[in-house]
């Protein structure tokens, strides 16, 4: 576990105050780095000069910092090698070589050194067989009984998050098909009607470039992979409302997925386009048991609530080949490609899930020119990759960097300008938000805010369903719960920041663990914010009690 002030020595803080602060925080223990193991088959390049993989997103990781947050990578390649770890691989290298998800080190398991697991597979192969049975011959290497019993243990005991993908036709199954909710978040198989690498039932998202080039409607210029797959021309998504308790319950507010949220340029609404993808599930069973046991696959809530389900948040769409030249052929014109599936398994005591239709979203191949230009278009997706490894990670790993980021904003302009003693809860609260919002967007902000909800169960999903449902036309701004939360923390934590900033040779005050320190302001901040409901809507105590703590 790290200390704080790796943290603080990477943002605008005087230096006459660095070191008091350290002081005051020596005792938080805090994970600020994420270890990531990527498990690629060998066709999935983890190298530059191979583009048809993924070195430039493994690069991004680790040069990435959201909040308190860094990102720690290693690559393991599931291979027919005797299994080998390489003590300090090269950027490109894989650590582990011959890995299996069971693989162990000095008699400890590889994957509980990991808060998350990215899965690219490739196996059985790219034949286009109809006969499913390929996928688990021995040279595919399919992912065992017992791996998949190791990986689910991780899953539910270290609460670990998992994003998987493949591509057209059974791409990536051995590999991933019998894993965990990703098994049924996305189409695998022939028989789970993955679509084909052609005909007409393909997922052909190739846009033409601009008009300034020679490509018009039904012109000369043929459309496909070779000129087109990585060129600037990306495809437009169409992200879904965030249907949960985060955006439109409370707030009636239409926002993406955190997962698909951008900082600076609002909602992620473009990707990779490419010649034949795969696509996500819709509506899996939720009833359904494990592909390796008989325990459930989808677990039923730890809070009371209703079972937790995964989520389409972003749906792709094809051109129609009647206007356009397609190489590979006809095929009818779609808006409504199941892309992107997300499962919260926080709720059932569980990890987190994500998978995409293809890893052509991902690959160099399709990426490269993008990044060269860094526009718009790359800025976004980019930001998908970094959203999915912070959304991944188990239970209570982001909260700690907003605890981290309201000691630090006291010293940074919101402190010096803002927190001044006559303030009010809300004006604090409304000053620190638009200083988070700077640095890591809306979603950010929210998603952090909501997570200490659950992590102190003071409000649980159904709570807010119901007081919504119930006095859906109260009159408070979107924003005011996220005020008087943040106003609240900002307050308890004044009286640390004036004895850092008073008299250098003064002892400074040892800051609570954030734990204790925020509870008391957390629940504060829920009894005003419900005050403020019942004045306007004149809730019942048997509703407002819903908002304490159970």
């Amino acid at each position: 576990m790290e200390k704080p002030a790796k943290f603080l020595k990477d943002i605008t803080i005087h230096p006459e105050f660095q070191s008091r602060i350290v002081d005051s925080l020596f005792h938080w223990r805090l994970k600020t780095y994420v270890d990531i193991l990527i498990v690629v088959d060998t066709e999935i390049s983890t190298t530059p000069a191979n583009t048809f993989g993924i070195s430039g997103v493994i690069d991004l990781l680790r040069s990435t910092q959201v909040g308190c947050m860094k990102f720690r990578v290693d690559i393991a390649l599931r291979s027919n090698e005797t299994f080998s770890i390489t003590a300090n691989p090269s950027v490109t290298e894989p650590k582990y070589r011959g890995f299996r998800f069971d693989s162990v080190d000095n008699g400890n398991d590889i994957i509980d050194k990991y808060e998350q697991v990215w899965c690219f597979g490739f196996k059985p192969n790219n034949s286009g067989n109809a006969d499913d049975s390929i996928i688990d011959q021995a040279f595919a290497m399919p992912a065992t009984d017992d791996e998949l019993d190791k990986l689910d243990e991780w899953m539910t005991e270290k609460k670990g998050g998992v994003f998987g993908t493949g591509d057209h036709h059974f791409l990536g199954a051995s590999m991933c098909r019998r894993i965990p909710r990703l098994g049924t978040m996305r189409r695998w198989t022939n028989a789970d009607g993955v679509p084909p690498i052609g005909g007409l039932d393909r997922i052909d998202t190739l846009r033409p470039p601009p008009p300034e080039s020679d490509f018009v409607a039904g012109g000369p210029q043929s459309l496909g992979n070779s000129s087109h797959q990585g060129d600037l021309t990306v495809q437009p998504i169409k992200w879904v409302a965030w249907k949960s308790i985060y955006w439109p319950l409370l707030f009636r507010r239409k926002r993406p997925h955190p997962v698909l949220c951008h900082p600076e340029l609002g909602p992620i609404d473009v990707m990779a386009d490419h010649a034949h993808e795969g696509l996500c599930v819709p509506s899996p069973d939720l009833n359904a048991s494990k592909q390796f046991n008989a325990d459930p696959e989808y677990p039923d809530s730890i809070t009371g609530g209703p079972k937790p389900a995964p989520q389409i948040i972003a749906y792709g769409s094809n051109l129609d080949s009647d206007n356009w030249n397609f190489v590979k052929g006809e095929q009818p014109g779609r808006s409504n490609n199941p892309m992107i599936a997300v499962y919260d398994g926080h709720d059932a005591g569980v990890g987190r899930v994500a998978t995409d239709s293809t890893w052509h979203h991902w690959m160099d191949v399709n990426i490269n020119a993008m990044k060269a230009a860094d526009n718009n278009d790359w800025k976004k997706i980019s930001r998908y990759f970094i959203n999915l490894a912070v959304w991944l990670n188990p239970p209570g790993y982001s909260t700690r960097c907003l605890y981290l980021s309201i000691i630090a904003s006291h010293f940074q302009a919101p402190g010096f300008q803002e927190f001044h003693p006559n303030a009010t809860v809300p004006e604090l609260g409304e000053a620190l938000r638009k200083h988070l919002i700077l640095g890591y967007g809306p979603c950010w902000v929210t998603e952090r805010i909501f997570e200490m909800f659950r992590e102190y169960k003071f409000m649980l999903p159904e709570d807010l369903v119901l007081i919504t449902r119930k006095f859906p036309n109260n009159d408070l701004r979107s924003e005011h719960l996220e005020e008087l939360v943040l106003g609240h923390m900002v307050k308890a934590t004044i009286k640390y920041a004036d004895n850092i900033k008073e008299s250098l040779d003064k002892k400074v005050k040892k800051i609570p663990d954030p734990e204790k320190l925020f509870e008391r302001p957390i629940a504060a901040s829920l009894k005003a914010f419900a005050s403020d409901i019942k004045k306007q809507s004149k809730i019942n105590n048997e509703v407002l009690s819903k908002l304490h703590r159970r």
